[in-house]
Formats: structure tokens, sequence, C-alpha cells
């Protein structure tokens, strides 16, 4: 019984303490966002809220650190689950500016034009929303035209790689293949060469030999001829008388 008295009053004791503690660090994470120290802050902030008590809330503080730091990631994030607390439409219109504000350090103008047109259905007299709105519609348009720009040199790029490459083209076995190696020629050798001269020398003299008999055949056949004509001219002429 006595230590279980014991325990009760060290947890009794002990609430002022951890009281105190998160007081302590969300007052040194104001002083480090009032010296620009604002990642530490940051930090600082996310302690605090975590030691304070449930029903303290230290997302708008927290929100603007993470901001500051250029989480901006997180401060969306933390705007975000902010905003299901706020209460009447001027800290709706509020946290929705902080929210699109977020998203445009983040490039998603297309979300960011949403969240300040959500700021401004809240609170239509919110100048700085109705600004930030016309430069996120503005940024979100030019983002669009670079991303047309750059598929279209893409799409260029890809029709120029495949004009200068070469096409496949299927081989056809009935075709020859120009790219095919050619059996070599064979040309002939030295003594094949002779060979073939003394053929040709052999052919040529075998015909003028056949042209020497014939010219020779002829002249014996004319030779006799003549004679013959020659005998029969200057033979003498017997009369039967005897001088």
């Amino acid at each position: 019984m006595k230590i279980v008295t014991y325990i009760f009053f060290l947890f009794v004791l002990s609430q002022p303490v951890f009281g105190q503690e998160w007081k302590d660090t969300l007052r040194e994470a104001r002083k480090s966002f009032v010296n620009h120290d604002y990642e530490k802050s940051y930090k600082q902030y996310r302690s605090a809220q975590k030691l304070a008590p449930k029903q303290i809330d230290l997302s708008d503080e927290m929100g603007h650190a993470a901001y500051k730091a250029g989480k901006y990631q997180d401060a969306e994030k933390i705007f975000a689950k902010s905003s299901s607390n706020k209460g009447n439409s001027t800290q709706k219109g509020n946290i929705n500016r902080q929210i699109g504000d977020a998203k445009m350090q983040q490039r998603k103008y297309d979300e960011a034009a949403e969240s300040y047109k959500e700021s401004l259905r809240n609170n239509p007299k919110d100048s700085k929303s109705r600004y930030n709105l016309t430069q996120a519609l503005k940024k979100a348009k030019e983002q669009k035209q670079q991303q047309q720009k750059e598929q279209q040199q893409n799409q260029n790029q890809c029709q120029n790689n495949q004009s200068n490459g070469k096409p496949n083209q299927k081989s056809n076995p009935n075709q020859p293949n120009k790219n095919q190696s050619q059996p070599p020629s064979k040309s002939p050798s030295n003594a094949e060469k002779q060979q073939a001269e003394s053929k040709t020398a052999k052919l040529s003299d075998k015909k003028t030999e056949r042209m020497l008999d014939e010219l020779v055949k002829k002249e014996m056949e004319t030779k006799k001829k003549f004679d013959g004509v020659k005998g029969s001219g200057t033979g003498v002429k017997r009369t039967g008388k005897d001088w």
C-alpha cells in the first residue's frame, strides 16, 4: 500500500514538470523563428506539439516554420490537417491560401489554383488569394506549354533517329544477298595459259598446212595441164615421106 501511494505522489508531482517542458520548448521554438533559424524552430515546434496536451494545437505556427524552412510538403500537410479545425470562413480562407502557397513552391500550379479558389469561396475579400490565383493560373499555363514543347521536341528527335537509321529489310532467300561474300574467280595459272597458247598455235599450224597442201595440189594440177598442152603443140608432124 505504501508503494502504491508513493507512485501516485510521483505521478502527481511530475505533471507540472512535463507541463512546463512543452511550454519551454514552445518558447524556444518561437525564439528560433524570430531569429530566422527556421529549421531549428520547426524541429522545436514538433517536439513541443508532442509534449503538449491533446487540446493544444500548434499547427499554424509549426506550418509557418516548416514553410520558412523550405519543407513545403510538410507545410502543406500541416496546413491541410489544420484546416479541419477552423470554424469561421475567414480562418478557412487563410488556411487554404497557405495551402496554395505551399503547393506553388512545389510547382503544383493547378492544385494551388484550386486552393486559392477555395480560399476566395470562404473569403471573397482576400486580395492575396485573388492575386496568387492569377499567378497560379499563369504558371500552370506556362508549365503546360513547356511540357508540350518538350514532348514535341522528343517526338522530333525520335523521328530524326528513325530517318537516320537504316530500315530493317527481310532477306529474300530467292534473291542473292549483296553482302554475302562471293567465291573468288579462279584466274588461270601460267601452265594453263601456256597450254592454251600451245593449242592455239597447233590449230594455226594445221590450218596453214592445209592451205599450203591445197595450194601445192592446185599448182601441180596447173603444171600438169600446162605440160600437156605444151607437149601437144611442139611435137613433129610426120607426113609419111622419108626425106
